[in-house]
């Protein structure tokens, strides 16, 4: 199974409908697909379940991966959502779990290995935070063999950006995940009829470079829309936006999954074992909090 996590610290860059079409165009080439909500706001579940509050099967509810696998009272059961797609959903509990120590934070990776040869890809939604407490998002980059990291464009963007992809090294460089593999930013929601937006998008080109996917999600009716209706932009298809909208995503989502097959399956060493020395955990907990990561 190759598991793909979503991150920004902001919200409102579409990493919710970013994981949707994944796992649609995923399912699509005839994957198993997993779908783990960590961001309590819960829109990628409401997204595959249609409703506003999780369900009573406390099996898939996402609060228990944080809890220890040896000492968790019932095993974590995926609620089936589709013909190729299961879900462990959001619930409201997600905002109350604590990163007083590591182990919390290494326990979703060890549940959702468990589950690894039932799937061929899961993808993490994670909230808009890079804090440790809840720890949500640092647990989805322990978790990941990929991140990939969808922004919006405007004249605050690079900054955030930058802090953004120093933290994601951090996670590799102090042992969290030393094989996490960074595919890239994702423009998203950009405005191509604004000249402040293209420009805004060049001048962080210039800056990032080919951390920078060759793709890009422009601002479209169509695609929220599709949302509302449950279902991947390139279906049903009217209008000639509609239609360059369904290409964009179509493109986008094949280029990432793609890069995802590009990663190496085999795990090393590094992502089989917690980090060695507490005193990472303290230094890297302080750094995210000073940053106002």
């Amino acid at each position: 199974m190759k598991t793909l996590a979503v991150a920004n610290q902001k919200g409102g860059v579409a990493k919710s409908t970013l994981m949707v079409h994944l796992a649609y165009a995923a399912m699509e080439r005839g994957q198993n697909v997993l779908l783990v909500d960590l961001d309590r706001q819960g829109s990628l579940s409401l997204s595959f379940t249609g409703r506003v509050e999780p369900g009573e099967n406390e099996a898939c509810h996402a609060h228990r991966l944080f809890e220890s696998p040896g000492e968790a009272t019932q095993m974590i059961m995926p609620d089936q959502v589709g013909e190729r797609a299961w879900l462990i959903e959001a619930t409201p509990e997600l905002g109350m779990v604590s990163a007083a120590g590591s182990a919390s934070i290494w326990a979703p990776r060890q549940h959702l290995k468990r589950m690894s040869d039932r799937f061929d890809l899961c993808l993490i939604d994670t909230p808009g935070a890079l804090s440790f407490s809840p720890p949500m998002t640092i647990s989805a980059l322990v978790a990941a063999d990929a991140v990939v990291c969808p922004f919006c464009v405007g004249f605050y963007e690079a900054r955030a950006i930058s802090q953004l992809w120093a933290y994601l090294r951090r996670i590799k460089t102090q042992g969290y995940n030393r094989d996490l593999s960074l595919l890239g930013l994702v423009p998203s929601r950009v405005n191509v009829r604004s000249r402040e937006e293209v420009g805004a998008l060049k001048l962080i080109h210039e800056s990032f470079g080919d951390s920078i996917l060759p793709v890009a999600l422009t601002e479209r009716a169509a695609v929220k829309q599709s949302i509302m209706r449950r279902r991947p932009v390139w279906q049903g298809v009217r209008g000639e936006t509609h239609r360059r909208a369904a290409a964009e995503w179509r493109r986008a989502t094949a280029y990432i999954l793609d890069a995802l097959e590009d990663v190496v399956a085999g795990p090393s060493e590094a992502r089989n074992a917690s980090p060695e020395r507490g005193s990472d955990f303290t230094a890297f907990h302080g750094n995210a909090n000073s940053r106002g990561d």
